[in-house]
């Protein structure tokens, strides 16, 4: 390389140096890390107390819903599936086999929780976990035979019926009011049942049902979510969950993210994936110093604390008191400045777009375009993204163009760089950043 000396050489560096550069921020904003605030059950105490409390900061939250209640849901508790006669039926001369087992274990469910048939109060599909985690599924089979056994004697005929519903106090129309506050209200199936217990085709029905209640009464952007009840880790209900939402809180299936999920006690700070979704979930008893804890590791490290709350003041699982989830908020809205507090569909929403996206970065005399680009689904993944440009030191004043959108961005001046922060629509056409 020929090597250039003198005042021809300054001017060369110089403009060298003005070269701007682009990347996309790993939270919105440039924020050090994310919350999301997440609520599962909607138990009545979320929205009595929860919501003002949360509006108050503004701070937007995730409530995961259990549909099947609420006044005006088309699809209510049920039984998919063959008559519920011919399975008894058949009980009485074929065994309970891993062939047949969860079509009756998702009838026996449906009879307990919906119809209350007193001759199996003792059934609870969730007690019924150890013995499909491990297996047992001839000592199951027994126990199941056992539960048919007193149907059969009662000489009672048993069909799907429409149940008398129990009234919430809360409406399609409160959750409309809410959502219009920034909150997000994703499905938790239609009666919250313990998933792993049922057959295909009532699992389907649990979240299918849920999810078009949802859009009729929510309208499409709240389909995004879900979480299956009791945190269910079961091979079986994945799948059949994945392949109906975009995002799952249950399991983390994007290859640049690491999941640690409840009870996991791996140190989020220990990962070397881009990106870390690491869920707790407070209890009753939880000491209000470790659940600030998790919000000081999470910016520390910069990872995505996804936060699972039940219960508040009496009632719900678990339930926290007003004083502990006041003074717990108070604590994370003190950190906005460095904290993103997102919907659980907006955090994951901008990871992927962020991973999925191409930069370009080009200037031309006072004027720096930047494109954004990626393949997602564009009726899906329509988030803003947030973009670090460098541009000259001399430049003090930058207007942001994009499409029909104008404003003007504030100057960063920080370790010798000089640059603007921006939200940027990817797929939005050029943005162009101008001195003026």
């Amino acid at each position: 390389m020929r090597r250039v000396a003198g005042l021809g050489a300054t001017l060369f560096l110089t403009l060298w140096a003005q070269e701007p550069r682009t990347e996309i921020t790993r939270w919105q904003d440039g924020k050090q890390a994310c919350v999301s605030l997440t609520f599962d059950d909607s138990s009545l105490n979320q929205f009595r107390i929860g919501v003002p409390l949360l509006n108050e900061r503004s701070l937007p939250a995730t409530f995961f819903i259990v549909t099947g209640n609420i006044s005006g849901s088309r699809h209510r508790a049920s039984f998919v599936g063959r008559p519920i006669m011919d399975i008894l039926r058949d009980s009485e001369k074929v065994p309970t086999t891993k062939e047949n087992l969860f079509e009756r274990t998702s009838m026996l469910n449906y009879l307990r929780t919906a119809q209350r048939v007193p001759e199996i109060s003792e059934f609870n599909a969730q007690r019924l976990s150890r013995f499909i985690r491990d297996g047992k599924l001839d000592e199951l089979g027994r126990i199941l035979d056992e539960f048919l056994a007193r149907l059969r004697q009662t000489g009672a005929t048993y069909a799907v019926r429409e149940r008398q519903r129990n009234p919430f106090e809360f409406t399609w129309d409160d959750f409309r009011r809410f959502a219009a506050q920034g909150h997000e209200f994703a499905s938790h199936t239609v009666t919250h049942p313990y998933m792993t217990a049922l057959d295909e085709a009532n699992i389907a029905y649990e979240i299918d049902k849920s999810l078009q209640d949802i859009r009729e009464h929510l309208g499409p952007r709240h389909t995004f979510s879900i979480e299956c009840p009791y945190g269910i880790h079961d091979e079986r209900v994945r799948p059949l969950a994945e392949a109906r939402v975009p995002l799952t809180r249950n399991w983390v299936s994007d290859k640049f993210m690491e999941g640690i999920m409840r009870g996991n006690s791996r140190d989020p700070g220990a990962s070397a994936s881009e990106y870390v979704q690491w869920q707790r979930g407070p209890h009753a008893k939880t000491p209000l110093e470790t659940m600030k804890g998790w919000v000081d590791t999470s910016l520390n490290h910069g990872v995505w604390l996804v936060l699972v709350f039940h219960g508040i003041e009496g009632i719900g699982y678990e339930a926290l008191p007003t004083e502990t989830v006041r003074a717990y908020f108070n604590y994370i809205q003190e950190r906005q400045g460095r904290m993103w507090v997102a919907t659980f569909q907006d955090g994951g929403k901008y990871a992927r777009e962020r991973m999925a996206s191409k930069v370009t970065t080009q200037r031309s005399g006072e004027t720096i375009e930047v494109s954004v680009t990626h393949s997602l689904e564009p009726e899906l993944y329509d988030l803003p993204l947030t973009a670090r440009t460098t541009i000259p030191a001399d430049w003090s004043v930058v207007r942001f163009r994009q499409g029909n959108e104008a404003r003007w961005v504030p100057v960063h001046r920080e370790g010798g760089q000089t640059f603007v922060l921006y939200r940027i629509q990817p797929n939005g056409g050029v943005a162009r950043l101008e001195r003026q």
